[in-house]
């Protein structure tokens, strides 16, 4: 993987990660199954680790759960509310402790209290001197929801400890929840009444804490476990182990779950989780796993923590649960980026606490690994105990009338031809703005701030437009009236006006913005930066090929032969001998005299390649050297196939021309300077970063290439300057470290005003 496509794929899961964090803590409505969260987490985590600049200050890897609702009034933990790490397998468990000793410099057994871990809502509940004076969510983990007369209803939860409890402030955690006998009656209930039914026993606890009338949580049947302690100011003496402070937090009158256990070393943990996943189903509550946290406090203290969760924990998680049914048909959905999803239709079944009809398939790569045939009886599990998937299926109960599942050829929603490419497990629609399945999302790039930057066209404008048939591609944008626009719902004049003058400002753009826009499959805006500087027109990217990406090279040519042929054939001495329409067999001749490092078998691929005077010409080294670099910065051969499959298309080569009748255009970007042209700044590569005052980026961008540099778009080992304004982000922190040299703006204008 690229740089460019490393910074790429951890913005996607940064904005993946912080919506499904938002969706999971404050909606209390998971999109995704924690199994898959937390596979995408570790991705994130591992980029991270690699690549540290790739870590913003917003990462999803430092911080915990998602900012609070506005509706409840917010509480600032004066203990941050951690989030833990997680084990899956054994191996990982020994993994966490070894960790430990390693750290402790421990020859010794560590001991651990096992906790089940139950799948509920975090919470934070302060005593004053006995007394429960407020109660909070988890939130972000540094700011949470007050809920506190929310949490007073909780049954099991005393509103005073008990006589003898030391006086001063008493910080708790815990993990409020609703067994499974009393969820099946919430959702008897609900059903009865018309009203919402809960997916599952944690989001009917979440959703019954975020009620504004306490009077309704007070109906429901929820309990609470108290696992921690906060922030304790107490004159008291405190326990010293983990395990005496739950045997402290119970002689107060807090619920604390008997489950839990203290485990002599690593081994015994293993067998406590055997043991609990073993007897899982007889629990009346429902659980993922198991908490092994260690024991002595002290030890806690010492191993700290990092971003997110404590050193010193972990949460060992259990498989998911699975049964068996029959595959009745598979259907495909196409999303928004035009991937199209294999979803199973199955005989319904129960699994996970829910009855499930529909389960995903993936992608035709995984169903041609797992061997999936309509017909078969299949494997169901609900990763993370919320989405169901097709796991395998069972061969040996294969019937005769079994049948392969098939990837259509064509959209079901547009019939646009569906690219499947090579190395490349998701299969794609190609309609692009044809495809109502993607128009919607490809509309709100289009205008977004990094693409066309059109305020005013947000999520509710674009629906109705899409609704009322006055846009189905961008170009429709710029032939909106004055009157549509007031037609439109919570449109009055102003905003009308303000939207028609931003379409207008939009059509003064850049080209990278431009192509950004268009979105090209696998194109970000770093990558569209380097089309533009590399092609300068959108005219001859149109007509780029694969092979011009993504150059076959020839076998036995290295990198100082191919060297030599180019300044061969650029050489007026050199070629003094040959005519312009020498033959091939003269050329051959040619370049096995004037190039003697040339193999025979490479003289003929070359000439068969090159057969006349002029085409070698314009042969360039990276065209013929033995595994060529891609010609762009970047482009692989996936997305080279992608952006010539884009520009291939009629559909999207229309709306091109749409686009710029309309008036859109860019200053022309010239990749090499012109001949005789004084080039101060010939052999520089150049990055860009931060806010200008003078110029926009675009303008430097320009000026330094007419000087002749190379202007990129991420900081490497090979770039000698980065032009840096202010609010520099991680590409400063990148080029600092690797000792490049930092131009500031005063610095720029003297460079860009000097004769």
């Amino acid at each position: 993987m690229s740089a460019t496509d490393k910074k790429n794929r951890a913005i996607e899961l940064q904005k993946k990660l912080n919506r499904y964090n938002y969706l999971y803590h404050v909606e209390d409505s998971p999109e995704i199954p924690d199994a898959e969260y937390d596979q995408l987490f570790r991705e994130l985590q591992q980029l991270e680790a690699e690549n540290p600049d790739l870590q913003t200050p917003d990462s999803p890897t430092l911080k915990v759960g998602a900012a609070p609702l506005d509706k409840f009034e917010k509480v600032e933990h004066r203990l941050p509310m951690l989030s833990l790490g997680n084990a899956f397998g054994e191996r990982e468990l020994s993994d966490f402790d070894k960790r430990i000793k390693d750290r402790l410099k421990a020859t010794t057994t560590i001991d651990y209290v096992a906790e089940p871990k139950l799948d509920g809502l975090a919470v934070s509940l302060v005593y004053i001197d006995g007394i429960f004076v407020q109660g909070a969510t988890r939130g972000d983990g540094n700011t949470g929801e007050d809920i506190t007369p929310n949490l007073r209803t909780i049954r099991n939860l005393p509103l005073q400890l008990v006589a003898g409890a030391p006086a001063g402030r008493i910080e708790v955690r815990g993990e409020v929840f609703l067994d499974k006998q009393s969820f099946l009656k919430l959702n008897q209930e609900q059903e009865k009444n018309n009203a919402k039914v809960f997916v599952n026993p944690r989001n009917a606890a979440a959703g019954s804490l975020r009620l504004l009338d306490s009077s309704i949580t007070a109906t429901r049947p929820l309990r609470i476990y108290i696992y921690s302690t906060g922030l304790v100011e107490t004159d008291a003496e405190l326990p010293a182990t983990h395990w005496d402070t739950l045997m402290w937090l119970e002689g107060m009158g807090l619920p604390v779950n008997r489950a839990s256990a203290r485990c002599k070393g690593v081994e015994a943990c293993q067998t406590y989780y055997e043991k609990t996943l073993s007897g899982r189903e007889s629990l009346d509550y429902e659980i993922d796993g198991v908490v092994f946290k260690v024991d002595d406090l002290e030890l806690q203290r010492t191993l700290g923590f990092v971003a997110r969760a404590p050193r010193w924990a972990v949460a060992y998680k259990f498989p998911a649960q699975e049964v068996t049914t029959q595959l009745l048909e598979v259907d495909f959905q196409v999303g928004r980026t035009g991937a199209l999803t294999p979803v199973a239709r199955l005989e319904p079944v129960f699994v996970g606490g829910a009855m499930v009809s529909n389960a995903t398939l993936h992608n035709m790569d995984e169903i041609e690994r797992k061997g999936i045939m309509i017909g078969d009886i299949v494997v169901v599990r609900r990763a993370g105990d919320v989405i169901p998937e097709v796991v395998s299926a069972v061969v040996s109960e294969r019937k005769a009338e079994s049948r392969p599942i098939e990837l259509p050829k064509q959209c079901p929603v547009c019939e646009s031809p569906v690219e499947r490419l090579s190395g490349v497990a998701v299969a794609k629609c190609t309609g692009g703005f044809s495809c109502a399945a993607q128009r919607r999302e490809a509309l709100k790039h289009f205008v977004s701030r990094k693409a066309m930057n059109i305020d005013g066209l947000g999520e509710k404008i674009i629906d109705q437009l899409l609704e009322r048939n006055l846009v189905n591609w961008p170009s429709d944008l710029y032939a909106l009236t004055r009157e549509q626009l007031l037609d439109l719902d919570l449109v009055k004049d102003k905003k009308a006006d303000n939207i028609l003058q931003a379409l207008e400002q939009s059509k003064q753009t850049s080209l990278g913005r431009f192509l950004f826009a268009l979105g090209v499959p696998e194109v970000g805006e770093t990558t569209a930066e380097q089309l533009a500087e590399h092609f300068g027109s959108i005219d001859k990217l149109q007509d780029a090929s694969l092979a011009y990406f993504i150059p076959e090279g020839i076998s036995g040519i290295g990198d100082v032969t191919a060297q030599s042929v180019v300044d061969a054939v650029h050489s007026s001495n050199a070629v003094k001998t040959l005519t312009d329409d020498a033959t091939a067999a003269e050329l051959a001749e040619w370049l096995t005299t004037t190039v003697p490092a040339l193999k025979p078998a490479a003289v003929d691929t070359l000439v068969a390649r090159y057969p006349t005077l002029d085409a070698l010409r314009k042969v360039d080294v990276n065209a013929i050297k033995s595994n060529p670099s891609p010609t762009v910065e970047g482009v692989g051969e996936i997305m080279a196939t992608h952006i010539v499959n884009f520009f291939a298309s009629a559909s999207n080569r229309s709306e091109i021309e749409r686009l710029i009748s309309a008036g859109i255009s860019w200053p022309n970007v010239a990749t090499q300077p012109a001949a005789g042209t004084e080039q101060k700044l010939a052999g520089e590569t150049i990055v860009i970063t931060g806010k200008f005052t003078r110029l926009s980026r675009d303008e430097i961008s320009a000026a330094l290439q007419a000087m002749g540099a190379r202007v990129t778009g991420s900081v490497s080992k090979n770039t000698t300057a980065l032009v840096c304004g202010e609010a520099a982000g991680s590409k400063l922190k990148k080029a600092t470290d690797l000792g490049v040299r930092i131009i500031d703006e005063a610095e720029l204008d003297r460079i860009l005003s000097e004769e």
